[in-house]
């Protein structure tokens, strides 16, 4: 059965709106199957929380600031704060990954040397990323304090029924990254003994429903007071990591990477606001301004897609809401959404969903 779409909500400026486990307090910890995303793709974005992601089953390819890692079994990667980042499969292969996001508000005012601490760790002229190897004492720490996090907080945990296949993929990480990569991932089938797993929660998204019989069983932690803990010691094991960029890097240098990226957000930006209108390569450029040429360029570099890719993934996200949420005509949401014909927008619809509009509707 497919995973239900997680909902994501991500503004004009590409940051994110992160839905916490628990409204109140900012610490998001679920595992969940890459297919859940449309497209086997997390929309960019960027949050100022620091984002932990722990690989359990299969590759995970994860864009930050213009560069990929590839991440397999047992391996994962810390993003630092404020960096544009999303994972994703371009072969769009099932991935089992497991996602803490924490916010610094939980702790970067407690004293002064923390705060400092904070700043220097979050500057742009630091390392935009951690890759985590099983193979590296204090990665494999920070490893099993993922997990650890997810384990204790309300609502974490694996997506329902699922300990078999957490099994299934430890002894898989066992025979590829060795004891240490199969101990860290065994310990997520362990945390969820005899079925006991917790509601799948939104990977930037919304509370889902067990895979296999359509309901949600939660395993509820009455005092989040253990995962707070948690989640603070997983930020001290990785704050003092962060490294600056290379000795090589400049002042100017840094000032050109921001200018970039500002033109990015304007251009992004324009993309949100003025989807629906017939928006061309030139009133892209124009709103970063840059060539179009610069302007493909740092699509490529930030986003990872060229700007029609872009504007086309947006105008197609319009359409699955007006699908769900109106009783519009196909024709009408193709108009409402941008595209020029409603013969081309069910052909894009059809190539990126996998289904056409009205099948897409009729879904349960």
């Amino acid at each position: 059965m497919a995973s239900p779409t997680k909902r994501v909500t991500v503004f004009s400026d590409l940051s994110e709106r992160i839905y916490y486990n628990i409204p109140e307090l900012p610490i998001y910890a679920y595992c969940d199957p890459l297919s859940s995303f449309p497209d086997y793709r997390c929309p960019c974005h960027w949050h100022r929380d620091l984002e932990f992601i722990h690989v359990v089953s299969g590759e995970l390819h994860y864009f930050v600031n213009g560069h990929v890692e590839i991440l397999r079994p047992g391996e994962g990667i810390v993003v630092n704060s404020s960096r544009l980042h999303y994972g994703f499969s371009p072969e769009r292969r099932e991935t089992w990954f497991s996602c803490a996001v924490i916010s610094p508000t939980l702790f970067e005012n407690l004293t002064a040397d923390t705060t400092a601490r904070c700043e220097r760790a979050f500057a742009q002229h630091m390392e935009d990323f951690l890759h985590l190897t099983p193979d590296v004492d204090w990665q494999r720490d920070v490893l099993t304090a993922i997990e650890r996090v997810i384990r204790l907080m309300p609502g974490g945990g694996m997506h329902g029924g699922r300990r078999g296949r957490a099994d299934r993929n430890a002894d898989a990480v066992i025979s590829i990254g060795g004891d240490a990569a199969g101990s860290v991932v065994r310990s997520i089938a362990d945390s969820n003994i005899d079925g006991r797993v917790s509601a799948r929660g939104p990977a930037i998204g919304t509370t889902g429903t067990n895979g296999t019989s359509g309901t949600t069983t939660a395993v509820i932690v009455a005092d989040p007071l253990p995962a707070v803990a948690a989640a603070i010691e997983l930020c001290d094991k990785v704050l003092d990591r962060f490294q600056p960029n290379q000795p090589g890097d400049t002042g100017n240098d840094m000032a050109a990477e921001q200018g970039n990226r500002m033109s990015v957000l304007e251009m992004t930006g324009i993309i949100q606001r003025r989807f629906r209108d017939p928006l061309g390569l030139d009133d892209i450029a124009a709103a970063g301004g840059v060539s179009r040429s610069q302007c493909c360029i740092l699509f490529n570099r930030y986003v990872g897609r060229t700007p029609n890719e872009y504007l086309t993934e947006r105008r197609v996200e319009e359409a699955r809401r007006l699908l769900r949420e109106t009783n519009g005509s196909v024709a009408e949401i193709a108009r409402a959404c941008g595209f020029s014909t409603a013969s081309y927008f069910v052909n894009v619809f059809r190539k990126r969903v996998g289904v056409t509009p009205g099948a897409f509707r009729s879904r349960p």
